[in-house]
């Protein structure tokens, strides 16, 4: 079993901040500190640099962070997958979604679980960037996600199938749309700061999204604001602080009050369903080729 102590360490290693350790942890500043100086005793390397007014890693510390998260990983998933036996299960498979795949697949997962009831499956709903992430270091054995994640590997390091497409829209709040000449998304985007979920960097990040509304609209908004949920997004909407761009599949942008431009000159947005080629796990081949169709 792990030394639970090692926590203490990665909290500090994350936060930087001894106060901040010993508070997340209820314990006292004296007992991060000792815990701290007993391992860099016993690894006979220094961890951190500290001084009154800061605390940094050494190359030391950066490293044994890499490896004691790897090793918490992989603990826990150890565990998981032992209850998953206690429990009778013949199989674990661990699958992460983003923002708004799961508003499709609700037939898919359910007629895998009828279909296959000796599998645990737990899902997990991650912005692109941390799926993907979370997929290389295999914390995830499958991720459904919009197929700009795919990007972020090569294409001989996974394997994918095909899920549904969408098409997107640009939503906007009634009393907003109509400031606004009818049917005229271009004054709309100019007008209005625009809401999304794309993130600063990774598969979905704010310079792919300004490179489709070059592509669709020929205009970037000079506004955005950030959100990290589709609830979210949509009530900024409702609450007339800008518009956004969603897939079709979101229902909550048909709602009375909000009024929906389609962005027709690109493709569909497809969604797959994908897992690294060298994934050795049953289960997960096994939900990867489930025909969904057959009896």
């Amino acid at each position: 079993m792990l030394n639970k102590k090692i926590e203490y360490f990665i909290t500090l290693a994350e936060c930087l901040s001894f106060t901040q350790a010993a508070a997340a942890h209820s314990v006292s500043q004296t007992a991060i500190s000792q815990y701290i100086a007993a391992l860099e005793n016993k690894l006979q390397v220094r961890l951190f640099d500290r001084n009154a007014h800061s605390v940094s890693l050494t190359d030391a510390g950066k490293l044994f962070y890499e490896r004691a998260t790897f090793l918490v990983r992989y603990y826990d998933d150890t565990k998981r997958q032992l209850i998953a036996i206690q429990e009778q299960y013949q199989g674990y498979v661990k699958v992460g979604v983003g923002m708004y795949e799961y508003r499709r697949t609700e037939d898919f997962f359910s007629r895998f679980l009828m279909a296959h009831p000796e599998i645990r499956v737990d899902i997990f709903q991650y912005p692109y960037g941390a799926l993907t992430e979370k997929l290389k270091s295999g914390e995830l054995d499958v991720i459904l996600a919009n197929v700009l994640c795919e990007d972020a590997f090569s294409k001989e390091a996974i394997l994918s199938r095909p899920m549904f497409d969408s098409t997107n829209y640009l939503v906007a709040e009634q009393s907003v749309a109509a400031k606004y000449p009818p049917d005229d998304p271009v004054a709309l985007l100019q007008g209005e700061c625009l809401i999304t979920n794309c993130e600063d960097d990774g598969p979905n990040s704010m310079d792919m999204l300004k490179q489709m509304l070059r592509r669709q609209f020929g205009v970037i908004p000079s506004r955005f604001a950030q959100t990290n949920s589709t609830n979210t997004q949509l009530m900024m909407v409702r609450a007339r602080h800008g518009v956004a761009i969603v897939p079709d599949i979101v229902s909550e942008s048909t709602e009375d009050g909000l009024v929906r431009f389609p962005m027709t000159q690109g493709d569909l947005t497809r969604y797959d369903m994908f897992r690294l080629a060298g994934n050795n796990n049953p289960a997960a081949d096994l939900l990867m080729n489930f025909d969904e169709t057959a009896d």
